[in-house]
């Protein structure tokens, strides 16, 4: 998903089973925000009279660059460091790292890597990153620091292990973007809306419809109302997200419980309603029943086959004409709409979305020794994350050379569209640090820009996963026995098999056989650590 920066995302949450603004901008011609002055080359930075020596440090990431890329110099210059690249190749990233952590190739800073919280505690215990307290993130990264604090102040506990804070928070700048509903627009007129549905009520009759009334026009009853990644999502919080959401269940993770605290959302009071909905739509014939094989190819196709005419595991550049789902609607000739999360029992408007932490950043034990090194990779990271004219070089490189501006947005010209190449010969995209919310708008459009403003209602209560990034003993050790009650018990309570009475309380039982108490205590005690 997600223009995400690799895989740290919610598939990194240990929990999660199955399954990112600054002054100096300026507007163009078409409105949309570019970067000022424009990332024009290495050369234009211009070092003072008589810098101090440049600091050295080492910064392991994924791709492989050259040395003396042109992104490295630029940084070396803009900043007066001097920068050793680690790449790692992302088709054997794991055994990659293991190789040079174990021949003593220790990194001053661990970068933008394919790795889960896991693997980031394991190199905490390991003495690999060091401690790096709060406060010196603070001092030498003021701007990060303000973007945490108003976007997820939660993200400053992430690297926290036994008490100690061991990283620097990263984020996903999609993490605010709630799941929405898509609809055939040709099919919504012809049972009778000239909008999408508002409520669960208007949900269930359109989908009723879409089923009974031919909304193809072909004679035939072969039409479905909506269909789910059943193969590839089960036990997720990306299954049914519609439903689940407007009764205000996350069923994939944890969810915040009225009296303040956390519970499994596939467990819930909630969940229970939801499969209750599921279950009654599924005998209705409205969800198509190969929805239990069906993968992301599948549901997309599907949707543009005129085969369901809803889809709701998709977030706002999923629908947008550049998008998976929008291009290939588009490319099929069906016409489609983006509506809103339905109001359901609860009378709110939810979404579930992804959220914005993810593994953070560290810095090597040795290193953090070193408050000159600190410093100096500190202030680096600070400007690469919110300095518009080094968020578009390390990202991009050189307007007009690496990217052209198509209606306000970069666009990679030649082989610098394949970022392994790109890395290998300019640097590109080796030295990032996710992405800020606020400095995607460089990297969109003006027409997309509006499209996810549009889309992304600010009215959406979002439910998103409290203890995202940290580690539920009890859970890890019992994953798999709770993933695989979690995949067998939802399918079975949508299609009926177990019924959501007397079913549903021994989905529970079982649950908590297998160790969900427990974990759910664990998750508790963590949840009143980052409140604070």
């Amino acid at each position: 998903m997600k223009g995400k920066l690799f895989k740290a995302s919610a598939s990194a949450i240990a929990l999660t089973v199955v399954l990112s603004g600054c002054g100096g901008s300026k507007e163009d011609s078409k409105g949309a925000a570019s970067p000022s002055p424009s990332a024009s080359s290495a050369a234009s930075v211009k070092p003072s009279a008589a810098p101090a020596k440049a600091v050295e440090f080492s910064w392991i990431g994924a791709y492989v660059p050259g040395n003396d890329t042109l992104v490295q110099k630029y940084l070396e210059q803009k900043y007066n460091v001097k920068i050793k690249p680690i790449g790692i190749d992302r088709s054997n990233w794991q055994q990659q790292i293991s190789i040079k952590l174990a021949s003593g190739e220790k990194p001053d800073l661990f970068g933008n890597l394919d790795i889960s919280y896991t693997d980031f505690l394991n190199y905490v215990k390991q003495g690999l990153i060091g401690e790096l307290k709060e406060e010196t993130i603070r001092k030498y990264m003021p701007n990060y620091s303000k973007m945490i604090d108003e976007t997820d102040p939660t993200a400053w506990k992430t690297g926290v292990v036994d008490g100690k804070n061991y990283g620097i928070p990263k984020f996903y700048g999609e993490g605010g973007s709630p799941f929405l509903p898509m609809y055939n627009s040709d099919w919504l007129k012809k049972v009778g809306y000239n909008e999408p549905p508002k409520t669960l009520a208007e949900l269930e009759d359109v989908l009723t419809k879409f089923r009974n009334n031919d909304p193809d026009g072909n004679g035939k009853k072969d039409t479905y109302g909506i269909t789910a990644r059943g193969k590839d999502t089960l036990g997720s919080n990306q299954i049914f997200n519609t439903v689940f959401a407007a009764y205000g269940a996350n069923p994939g993770t944890w969810q915040v419980t009225k009296d303040g605290k956390v519970e499994l959302g596939l467990t819930s009071e909630n969940a229970r309603a939801a499969f209750k909905t599921l279950n009654k739509w599924y005998k209705d014939g409205l969800i198509d029943p190969e929805f239990v094989t069906d993968d992301w190819n599948n549901y997309r196709a599907k949707f543009a086959g005129n085969k369901v005419g809803m889809a709701d595991q998709t977030l706002w550049y999923h629908a947008h004409s550049s998008g998976q789902l929008g291009a290939d609607a588009a490319k099929a000739g069906v016409n489609m709409v983006a509506g809103k999360p339905v109001v359901g029992p609860q009378g709110k408007m939810m979404g579930i979305t992804q959220g914005y932490k993810q593994v953070p950043f560290g810095l090597g034990a040795e290193t953090v020794k070193d408050e000159n090194k600190v410093a100096a990779i500190l202030k680096v990271l600070d400007g690469v994350a919110l300095d518009p004219e080094a968020f578009m070089m390390v990202l991009y490189g050189e307007k007009g050379k690496h990217y052209d501006l198509v209606d306000g947005a970069p666009v990679p010209k030649g082989d610098f569209v394949d970022p392994i190449k790109a890395a290998a010969t300019d640097g590109l995209k080796f030295f990032t640090t996710g992405s800020a919310p606020s400095m995607l708008k460089y990297e969109y459009s003006a027409e997309k820009q509006a499209f996810k403003d549009k889309l992304n209602d600010k009215a959406i209560v979002q439910l998103t996963n409290p203890v995202a990034m940290t580690v539920i003993p009890s859970w890890d050790a019992n994953k798999d026995a709770l993933t695989k009650l979690m995949k067998e018990y939802e399918l079975k309570l949508i299609i009926g098999e177990v019924d959501t009475d007397k079913g549903f309380d021994t989905f529970v039982a079982d649950m908590k056989k297998a160790g969900l108490d427990k974990a759910t205590e664990e998750a508790n005690a963590l949840y009143a650590a980052i409140k604070k």
